[in-house]
Protein backbone atom coordinates (compact mmCIF):
# COMPACT_ATOMS: atom_id res chain seq x y z
CA UNK A 1 0.00 0.00 0.00
CA UNK A 2 2.02 2.94 -1.24
CA UNK A 3 1.94 6.61 -0.47
CA UNK A 4 0.25 8.02 -3.58
CA UNK A 5 0.73 11.78 -3.46
CA UNK A 6 2.15 14.88 -1.86
CA UNK A 7 0.19 17.80 -0.43
CA UNK A 8 1.61 21.32 -0.41
CA UNK A 9 3.88 22.01 2.53
CA UNK A 10 2.75 24.23 5.40
CA UNK A 11 5.29 26.77 6.65
CA UNK A 12 7.98 25.11 8.75
CA UNK A 13 6.91 21.51 8.05
CA UNK A 14 8.00 18.81 5.63
CA UNK A 15 5.96 17.73 2.64
CA UNK A 16 2.61 16.17 3.60
CA UNK A 17 1.97 12.77 2.09
CA UNK A 18 -1.27 11.01 1.24
CA UNK A 19 -1.79 7.29 1.89
CA UNK A 20 -4.75 5.36 0.44
CA UNK A 21 -5.24 1.63 0.76
CA UNK A 22 -7.48 -1.26 1.69
CA UNK A 23 -6.98 -3.82 4.44
CA UNK A 24 -9.04 -6.82 5.56
CA UNK A 25 -9.78 -6.79 9.31
CA UNK A 26 -11.69 -9.18 11.55
CA UNK A 27 -12.70 -7.39 14.76
CA UNK A 28 -9.62 -5.29 15.49
CA UNK A 29 -6.47 -4.71 13.50
CA UNK A 30 -4.09 -2.12 12.20
CA UNK A 31 -2.63 -0.73 9.02
CA UNK A 32 0.91 0.55 8.66
CA UNK A 33 0.81 3.54 6.32
CA UNK A 34 4.53 4.00 5.74
CA UNK A 35 4.21 7.55 7.09
CA UNK A 36 6.34 8.57 10.06
CA UNK A 37 3.39 10.46 11.61
CA UNK A 38 -0.32 10.56 10.73
CA UNK A 39 -2.05 13.95 11.12
CA UNK A 40 -5.53 12.72 10.30
CA UNK A 41 -7.19 9.66 8.80
CA UNK A 42 -10.52 8.34 7.57
CA UNK A 43 -11.62 4.69 7.55
CA UNK A 44 -14.74 3.05 6.16
CA UNK A 45 -16.09 -0.44 5.55
CA UNK A 46 -16.47 -1.38 1.90
CA UNK A 47 -20.09 -2.51 2.39
CA UNK A 48 -21.81 -4.41 -0.40
CA UNK A 49 -25.21 -4.35 1.29
CA UNK A 50 -28.31 -2.90 -0.33
CA UNK A 51 -29.77 -1.59 2.94
CA UNK A 52 -28.28 0.36 5.84
CA UNK A 53 -24.81 -1.12 6.49
CA UNK A 54 -24.60 -3.52 9.40
CA UNK A 55 -20.87 -2.93 10.01
CA UNK A 56 -18.79 0.17 10.50
CA UNK A 57 -15.10 0.92 10.96
CA UNK A 58 -13.70 3.26 13.58
CA UNK A 59 -10.20 4.44 14.43
CA UNK A 60 -9.33 3.34 17.95
CA UNK A 61 -5.91 5.04 17.99
CA UNK A 62 -3.05 6.33 15.87
CA UNK A 63 0.56 5.68 16.82
CA UNK A 64 3.21 7.16 14.55
CA UNK A 65 2.35 5.86 11.09
CA UNK A 66 0.11 3.02 12.29
CA UNK A 67 -3.67 3.32 12.43
CA UNK A 68 -5.48 0.93 14.79
CA UNK A 69 -9.00 0.07 13.64
CA UNK A 70 -12.03 -1.64 15.18
CA UNK A 71 -14.92 -3.06 13.10
CA UNK A 72 -18.28 -2.72 14.87
CA UNK A 73 -21.32 -4.90 14.15
CA UNK A 74 -24.25 -2.47 14.27
CA UNK A 75 -26.78 -5.30 13.85
CA UNK A 76 -25.83 -6.82 17.23
CA UNK A 77 -27.80 -5.67 20.27
CA UNK A 78 -24.78 -4.18 22.01
CA UNK A 79 -22.92 -2.99 18.87
CA UNK A 80 -20.25 -5.61 19.50
CA UNK A 81 -16.94 -6.04 17.69
CA UNK A 82 -17.48 -7.85 14.39
CA UNK A 83 -16.42 -11.49 14.04
CA UNK A 84 -16.49 -11.40 10.22
CA UNK A 85 -13.62 -10.19 8.06
CA UNK A 86 -14.38 -6.85 6.40
CA UNK A 87 -12.49 -4.87 3.78
CA UNK A 88 -11.59 -1.47 5.21
CA UNK A 89 -10.70 1.53 3.04
CA UNK A 90 -8.13 3.83 4.63
CA UNK A 91 -7.03 7.36 3.76
CA UNK A 92 -4.36 9.08 5.85
CA UNK A 93 -2.43 12.34 5.62
CA UNK A 94 0.85 12.81 7.40
CA UNK A 95 4.62 13.13 7.13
Amino acid sequence: MPIIGNIERPVGRGVRKLFCGTVSITGTGSVSTGLSAVEYAVVSVANAETTIPSNGAEISSISGGTINIVVVNYAAAANSISTAAKDISVMAVGY
